[in-house]
């Protein structure tokens, strides 16, 4: 179980459930492409890369983790600065992301 920050939430006796790639693939599939690393851990690619701007403002088009855990804080951070820097149209892919300044 995630919260709406794509953390692991506490269940049981506040034992946090680690992410899975499934978890992982379902959230964020759609704009990013997730895979283990030949090195270890995990890296996430954009699968349309943001702006120039939006680059400078924050959002990267490749995140990398030691742990899935960690994949999908850094994922979570992203769609959340996604949201406050963008506007984006209920169909639109994510490549025609507006820069909203």
């Amino acid at each position: 179980m995630f919260d709406t920050l794509g953390r692991p939430s506490t269940i049981g006796a506040g034992e946090p459930m680690p992410a899975s790639i499934t978890h992982l693939r379902e959230t964020y599939g759609k704009h990013w492409l997730v895979s283990d690393a030949v090195g270890g851990g995990w890296y996430a690619v954009r699968r349309h890369g943001v702006s120039r701007a939006l680059l400078q403002r924050g959002l990267s088009n490749v995140r990398c983790a030691a742990t899935l855990d960690e994949l999908a804080g850094h994922l979570a951070a992203e769609s959340l600065l996604e949201s406050r820097l963008a506007v984006v149209s209920p169909d639109a892919e994510p490549a025609a992301v507006l820069d909203a300044s």
